[in-house]
């Protein structure tokens, strides 16, 4: 049985659709070989939140039913950290064409409501700023967003990072923060740590970026400037460059603190809260599944994520001369060291 791909975008909006039917008929797209319907995933940089999302999302799809090469074609790719890639890719996928995109990271969301037809179902996550990326309104209910995307809405923790390094040091009145304002991600996320940053008294010393390369170099003039922190957003120059900032925040004693949890293994980095990114994949992958099977997007709400994770480390905290709340050392997830 061969389904086009009129039919199966007409399964979705009609809501008939199932997983058995997507899997009995193999192959979709008129003379197309591909292996049921094609979901092109993009994220932009090959790095471990990134790919743990993705993965989280791939798992969710095989638990369904949906897998690989099988029941499912999913079509990979990054974008290299390039910003003008996203929209190349999307514009391969549109060509391709997939009957899915999922798009990994607030960037690649924006290049999809960019290059994709309102008839491809665009499903999003490990994004903070949807909102900023065209998706819809906040915060995101059935009728505020456009009716072919829908995802989870990740917005980093930053008022409980900010939190957290208050734990450590109650007197805390400065910190440093690295980020590339040409990222809409990045952008929307300054926003919201300088307002969290006020409600608690914080003043945020910030240092732009263009690229990865200039972090170290950000870092040293933070640490001239003694800010008594240095806290991270989600931002795609530090996740790729957040090994130089540890590393300055070691060598200047300043503590170090994360929303990404890989973080907690660069020496140097103290703690990190943030969200479970694989969780974040596989939630967006169960809405994924949902589109599959016939429910259209514009009667899903976006999902917000909620659960945190507290890393701390007391390799960092004897490196650095930081003693560790006993409270923070008992509420921690993990302590490494």
């Amino acid at each position: 049985m061969t389904l086009g791909r009129r039919e199966f975008l007409a399964l979705m909006g009609a809501g008939a659709g199932s997983s058995l039917l997507l899997a009995a008929c193999g192959k979709l797209g008129g003379d197309r070989s591909a292996k049921g319907p094609v979901i092109g995933i993009l994220q932009m940089v090959d790095a471990p939140p990134p790919n743990q999302t993705r993965d989280g999302v791939i798992a969710a799809l095989a638990d369904a039913g949906f897998k690989d090469g099988s029941t499912v074609t999913l079509i990979r790719k990054d974008a290299a950290g390039e910003l003008p890639n996203t929209t190349l890719v999307m514009k391969q996928f549109l060509g391709e064409p997939v009957d899915m995109v999922v798009a990994v990271g607030t960037p690649p969301l924006q290049a999809a409501m960019k290059v994709m037809p309102a008839s491809v179902p665009v499903i999003f996550t490990y994004t903070s700023n949807p909102w900023g990326a065209g998706a819809g309104t906040p915060p995101g209910g059935v009728g505020q967003h456009k009716p072919n995307v829908v995802g989870t809405i990740g917005t980093n923790p930053v008022g409980k990072e900010l939190d957290l390094a208050r734990a450590v040091n109650p007197a805390l009145k400065t910190v440093g923060l690295i980020f590339n304002p040409g990222e809409p991600n990045s952008e929307y996320e300054a926003k919201v740590l300088r307002q969290e940053a006020a409600k608690r008294g914080i003043t945020v010393v910030e240092q732009a970026v263009a690229n990865s390369g200039e972090v170290l170099q950000a870092a040293q003039a933070l640490a001239e400037k003694k800010v008594e922190a240095f806290v991270k957003i989600g931002d795609y120059a530090t996740i790729q460059g957040f090994g130089s900032i540890a590393k300055v925040g070691l060598e200047n004693k300043i503590p170090v603190y994360s929303v990404d949890a890989d973080d907690i293994k660069l020496p140097g980095t103290l703690a990190t809260i943030g969200w479970t990114y694989h969780a974040d994949g596989y939630a967006a992958g169960k809405l994924a599944v949902r589109v599959l099977k016939g429910e259209s997007p514009a009667k899903i709400a976006f999902e917000p994520l909620t659960k945190t994770d507290l890393l701390v480390s007391k390799t960092t905290a004897a490196a650095i001369g930081v003693t560790l709340p006993e409270s923070l050392l008992k509420e921690a997830t993990q302590v490494v060291g």
